[in-house]
């Protein structure tokens, strides 16, 4: 089914559950989404939605950088800009993501996606994902990150109660829709 997130095709209360993984910060107004979802819920439903999370600092990484420039540009033509400079900067990033302490430097400072920590890919799989995730970073016309206490007022606001963080890596917040 495809529609607007904040026109969805389903009748209030319709489901018990909305997980919702990397898209809200890619919405125009990420509040507006945060506080569309709950509808589709039941009392007593739940919500749990990732969020690229905004920390003091997270507007200076490069990718925020280029992205004025690179979200106007012919997608095609990025996704080949990208695809001619891999055989160079894969390798590169390779090295410099994994230098101790200064990696997450580069890796804030290079927008290029490039899991050096994924031990579970292989070289060709980790090759292909840095294409295609670099391609998301820097194609974007919308991103957005949130603050835990942003996500938590618009969800609070549109009825969602037991509203929580989970410890794990990333902007993860659950609740539960309130009667």
């Amino acid at each position: 089914m495809q529609a607007s997130i904040y026109e969805l095709p389903f009748r209030p209360g319709a489901f018990d559950g909305c997980y919702c993984i990397g898209v809200i910060q890619h919405t125009p107004d990420p509040q507006s989404t945060l506080r569309a979802l709950p509808n589709v819920l039941r009392a007593g439903g739940r919500i749990a939605v990732t969020i690229y999370e905004r920390k003091p600092w997270t507007l200076l990484n490069m990718k925020y950088l280029v992205r004025p420039i690179t979200k106007r540009m012919d997608k095609q033509k990025l996704l080949g800009m990208i695809r001619r400079a891999m055989p160079l900067l894969f390798p590169v990033t390779s090295v410099m993501f994994r230098v101790p302490v200064l990696g997450r430097l580069f890796n804030f400072a290079i927008p290029v996606a490039n899991y050096t920590n994924e031990r579970a890919l292989t070289a060709q799989q980790r090759y292909d994902w840095a294409i295609l995730d670099t391609f998301d970073m820097l194609s974007p016309q919308y991103d957005q990150p949130q603050t835990y206490d942003e996500v938590r007022a618009a969800l609070k606001d549109a009825g969602v109660i037991e509203v929580q963080r989970r410890a794990n890596q990333g902007l993860n917040v659950v609740g539960v829709k309130g009667a």
